[in-house]
């Protein structure tokens, strides 16, 4: 099933594609979105960010989940550290030849997303590479930082700049909303950032996670605990998930709503 759910042609087949993948229809924008991938620890029951790297258990359909996350966002918050870690991070909407021109379609005919979204990246240190190919691609990057940061470290920087006096991720989202009136923000930052928006009150509107099932996964690719099943939900009213076979592995997506 998974090499079929890929391939997409249109933005009605992107719709078909998203209920089947978590059992119920994306007909909504949530204010912010949160996406991740994480294993489903049989031992602890803890759900474990999967590492980006080449140790990690690979599937098309979480690749597409966390494209059609990008589609539908007015804004997409990641951090410096992901820039570091994913030297060919890449935003394009038509990263697969099999979905070709459907997500941007999607995008365009579905939710009258015309412009490119905001790509906002959160740094405390401002060590960033301003050639990293992610900001030079159809997103428009934006850089929150903190006031001595963008003073001392990115003076020179070819994006726009927002200095902060406590720059953190609520803020960060609360910049977007208000100076750029964005309606809906999809996250992407890492567990040790994105953790703080599950603390009351609760930031996160929707979470679309996809769960890794088998037992066991390389310790290479093991990442930091994101939040306990239990926890999340509580914090959420609403679960709809579907599970799928995958490159040979068993994966669930889940979508949480508040």
């Amino acid at each position: 099933m998974g090499g079929s759910l890929v391939e997409l042609s249109d933005a009605a087949s992107v719709d078909r594609v998203a209920r089947i993948l978590f059992g119920s229809a994306l007909d909504s924008r949530p204010l912010v979105s949160h996406s991740g991938a994480v294993w489903n620890d049989p031992d602890s029951q803890k759900l474990t960010t999967i590492r980006i790297n080449e140790y990690r258990p690979k599937s098309d359909l979480d690749f597409l989940t966390l494209h059609i996350a990008r589609a539908r966002a007015d804004a997409i918050v990641i951090t410096g550290k992901i820039l570091r870690d994913e030297p060919s991070l890449s935003y394009d909407l038509r990263a697969d030849a099999r979905w070709g021109e459907a997500l941007v379609e999607w995008r365009e005919r579905t939710w009258g997303l015309w412009e490119a979204p905001w790509l906002l990246i959160l740094t405390a240190s401002g060590q960033l590479d301003l050639s990293h190919p992610a900001l030079q691609g159809w997103v428009r990057p934006v850089i929150f930082t903190s006031d001595h940061t963008a003073e001392r470290k990115l003076a020179d920087s070819p994006f726009p700049v927002v200095a902060d006096a406590e720059p953190n991720i609520r803020r960060a989202i609360r910049h977007l909303q208000v100076a750029r009136d964005c309606q809906c923000v999809s996250i992407e930052a890492g567990p040790s950032t994105a953790v703080s928006l599950y603390e009351r009150p609760t930031v996160v509107n929707e979470l679309l996670l996809s769960v890794y099932l088998d037992k066991t996964i390389d310790d290479r690719a093991r990442g930091a605990p994101l939040i306990e099943l239990a926890r999340l939900r509580s914090r959420f009213h609403s679960e709809t998930s579907a599970t799928h076979r995958c490159q040979g592995q068993h994966w669930s997506f889940h979508r949480f709503r508040r």
